[in-house]
């Protein structure tokens, strides 16, 4: 059957479409999945390599898929600690997509999981009878579980004792509980601020002079699963742009499989 090429996209890109499909102010989208990546919106003739271009009012614009999550690999411009060396040392792509490592889903868990493996190897956790071999396993401690850790209220803290009991076989005290929701909670907020960071950059990389609100499109298998994170994420970006007096940003959360009807409203432009 014959096939007519008409459009080749990524799915932020395709998912920064869709947001502008319905709602005219969209400027940014970005996915927090196990990758992270962003696309905006910026005028054409501000794109050095398509400077040429026939641009007759000024005013066209092209989307910019911007690979945000490889940021910081080619120099060491992000702050990093020793467990996230230790984790792009170890990773299955060393020295590079450094942003990434720091607030992506794959990431998150395996960072506290480091944490708390050096505070089990300095006899600040768990007993020294304890048998943590199921801990040493990487990548074992899921970012999904960082949620329920970070929001168990409880007294004794209940959830944390019923995932270690479960997931590892490890029996702990309520101090245990109570360090390990500490790492999760650091883990997650400094993922968040980053992140925030990140998103204000991309809001006053892409404003629009003639409009001072601009629409944040945001989706992503982390905010899924941790809505700590997402609001933290928000919130430390809202406060960034205060900052700089900057223009207003909204926020809202991608339905699942908009990308495609960013795709769909791509090719049909065609």
């Amino acid at each position: 059957m014959p096939v007519r090429v008409t459009s080749v996209t990524n799915n932020v890109v395709s998912a920064l479409v869709a947001a502008r499909f319905h709602d005219k102010g969209s400027r940014v989208a970005a996915a927090f999945n196990h990758g992270i990546n962003a696309a905006y919106f910026e005028k054409l003739q501000l794109v050095e390599k398509l400077s040429n271009t026939t641009d007759s009012n000024g005013e066209e614009e092209i989307a910019i898929n911007t690979e945000i999550g490889r940021f910081g690999s080619v120099r060491d411009s992000l702050p990093r600690t020793m467990w996230d060396r230790r984790l792009d040392r170890e990773s299955r792509c060393p020295n590079t997509r450094a942003l990434e490592k720091l607030v992506a889903d794959q990431y998150l868990g395996e960072i506290a999981r480091n944490l708390i493996t050096d505070f089990v190897d300095d006899l600040l956790i768990f007993s020294t009878r304890t048998n943590v071999h199921e801990l040493n396993t990487p990548y074992v401690f899921h970012t999904a579980y960082m949620a329920p850790i970070i929001e168990d209220c409880s007294e004794n803290l209940t959830t944390i004792d019923t995932i270690f009991a479960a997931e590892f076989a490890i029996e702990t005290s309520l101090a245990d509980r109570q360090v390990i929701r500490a790492i999760c909670q650091i883990v997650a907020a400094r993922a968040a601020r980053i992140s925030g960071a990140v998103l204000a950059a991309l809001v006053l990389k892409a404003s629009n002079p003639s409009s001072s609100n601009v629409s944040v499109a945001l989706s992503g298998a982390l905010f899924d699963v941790n809505n700590d994170i997402y609001e933290h994420t928000v919130s430390s970006m809202k406060k960034l742009l205060a900052k700089k007096s900057a223009a207003h940003a909204s926020v809202y959360f991608q339905d699942h499989g908009d990308e495609l009807v960013g795709a769909a409203v791509n090719a049909a432009c065609l």
